[in-house]
């Protein structure tokens, strides 16, 4: 199976074009001139209102049999929809929504002020959920709003946050970023210091990771700190301050 991320239509080939009009008239049951307009909506969406978005293609040979849009919310650049999850049935449970949705979390890694992904899915729909959970995703409880779309009341959204880990930097200048976190895991914990102790601990902390005697990796949601993962030697301490509030 091969994936494909495409941004742009306009250099779209004759051949995708065809394969993903066969696509949509298979599994949106549509006439070939509505699936038409279907592979065109991105092209409209992105003229109209200057929104960022891509797609993701599953192709076996020469037949796309999965797809998959995402796109960013154009008020809110933290935050991107997925809409229009589809497998050709003849190809269900090969793992290819899951793979797909390991592409999109790939490309927003590289989207510095990507924080969350968000879709809605109806509350009757427990394989979409079993899905989407499998993915990371969890139920919000809330009704999903974004941009112009239409989304039916019976359907909930459900969010996946986007973390990634980065090396701590150099001592000095990492406690000067750290702390807040670091201040918040302590208090956690119930033995927080003050300001001034834990500053002396979190330096000797990071000392020990740049003299390569511990590991201490920063986590990160979109462009904020929140959280670290250490290892001093006594197993491994994981604090995502997003998750513990």
């Amino acid at each position: 199976m091969i994936y494909q991320i495409i941004d742009s239509h306009r250099n779209l080939t004759k051949k995708t074009r065809k394969a993903l009009t066969d696509f949509f008239c298979e599994v949106k049951g549509l006439q070939k001139p509505d699936a038409m307009r279907v592979v065109d909506f991105c092209d409209w969406y992105e003229h109209d209102f200057a929104v960022t978005w891509f797609e993701v293609l599953s192709w076996d040979g020469d037949r796309v049999v999965g797809y998959l849009r995402c796109v960013r919310d154009p008020a809110d650049v933290t935050r991107w929809y997925v809409g229009d999850v589809h497998v050709r049935k003849s190809h269900w449970q090969q793992g290819i929504a899951t793979q797909m949705y390991a592409e999109v979390f790939a490309v927003l890694q590289d989207y510095d002020p990507a924080e969350q992904v968000v879709v809605a899915i109806h509350r009757d729909n427990l394989k979409s959920i079993k899905l989407h959970e499998k993915c990371g995703f969890a139920d919000t409880g809330e009704p999903c709003e974004f941009a112009d779309f239409y989304v039916s009341p019976e359907e909930n959204m459900y969010r996946k946050w986007l973390y990634k880990c980065l090396p701590s930097c150099e001592p000095e200048q990492g406690v000067r970023f750290v702390q807040p976190v670091w201040d918040a895991w302590k208090k956690k914990q119930g033995n927080y210091a003050g300001a001034g102790e834990e500053k002396k601990a979190l330096l000797r902390v990071l000392q020990e990771a740049e003299a390569g005697n511990a590991r201490f990796d920063t986590i990160w949601c979109g462009n904020r700190l929140v959280g670290f993962k250490m290892d001093d030697g006594s197993g491994e301490i994981v604090f995502n301050q997003q998750e513990s509030e």
